[in-house]
């Protein structure tokens, strides 16, 4: 192997392999002696059509036809067996020089190279490394072709996968914010002031009822609830009326109302509370759950 050979390719899939063609044994046989030190695997045919049926059968490499032969001519030989097996390097080695015929089979890629006889025996080995080393460039190049188009389907595929998850998340956001706006809207449309604690503290949410009954403590959206909001938060946080179903019936600065205080839950941690007011029709009476 010539000390070019890219070490990537120097382990194969299968010993190269070499196929000669001519009608002549005398010369089958000189060239067999000559190529047997290069380790190559060796086939002979002594005419075109052999040689085919030789292909049909085995993986060859590199082909090294004679040019004038019975039936039909190597250059003939080399079109059929480009036409049948496109990724051999085919080499033409001939006494005789037809110059038209070898420049169109050169033109037309169905000879790699065009060799005259008498040959000398280094030159042509030399020739023959070099066709196997243009072989393996190619099968290597294929190889690098077939890996690049499997990773860009790959890569179509993870594209298709991520747009349908970017889809279905935003179809997912999209109902959540629709959810939300309609949690809102029911909210709204509540008989009673709904006030939304956060779990910062902060009064995160008022309803409209809210907003028009209890002007002073909607006023604090955005920031801490108001002192008196804050002392009937601190009043429901007691356990014996967090699970009260009737609230906690008080006075707020003279309105008889019911408050309950409901925890908002989220997936992985609390969200906060939502405290509900509803103001009662009775007059209020002064007494010491009054706030003022």
């Amino acid at each position: 192997m010539s000390m070019n050979t890219p070490p990537e390719l120097t382990t194969r899939p299968h010993p190269r392999t070499l196929l000669l063609v001519d009608d002549e044994e005398a010369i089958l046989s000189s060239l067999r002696r000559l190529f047997r030190r290069d380790g190559y695997h060796l086939f002979t045919a002594t005419s075109g059509a052999e040689g085919l049926a030789l292909l049909a059968q085995q993986t060859v490499d590199v082909i090294l036809s004679d040019q004038r032969m019975p039936g039909m001519t190597g250059i003939d030989f080399m079109r059929e067996a480009r036409r049948l097996h496109p990724h051999t390097v085919r080499m033409t080695l001939s006494g005789y020089t037809d110059l038209e015929s070898i420049i169109e089979a050169v033109n037309e890629g169905a000879v790699y190279k065009f060799l005259t006889k008498p040959w000398d025996d280094d030159l042509l080995r030399s020739h023959v490394s070099q066709a196997f080393e243009q072989s393996e460039l190619a099968a290597e190049n294929r190889r690098l072709g077939e890996a690049v188009r499997q990773a860009n389907r790959e890569l179509a595929t993870a594209n298709q996968r991520l747009e349908s998850l970017v889809r279905h998340e935003s179809e997912r956001s999209l109902a959540m914010q629709n959810a939300a706006g309609a949690s809102r809207d029911a909210l709204d449309g509540l008989p009673m002031a709904v006030f939304g604690i956060g779990d910062d503290g902060m009064l995160a949410y008022v309803n409209r009822l809210a907003v028009r009954q209890w002007p002073q403590w909607s006023s604090a959206l955005g920031s801490d609830p108001a002192p008196a909001m804050q002392q009937m938060l601190a009043a429901l946080e007691q356990p014996s009326l967090r699970a009260e179903a009737e609230g906690l019936r008080t006075a707020i600065e003279g309105q008889n109302a019911r408050v309950w205080l409901r925890p908002l839950s989220g997936q992985q941690q609390p969200l906060g509370y939502l405290m509900l007011v509803q103001l009662l029709q009775e007059a209020a009476a002064a007494g010491p759950e009054s706030l003022t």
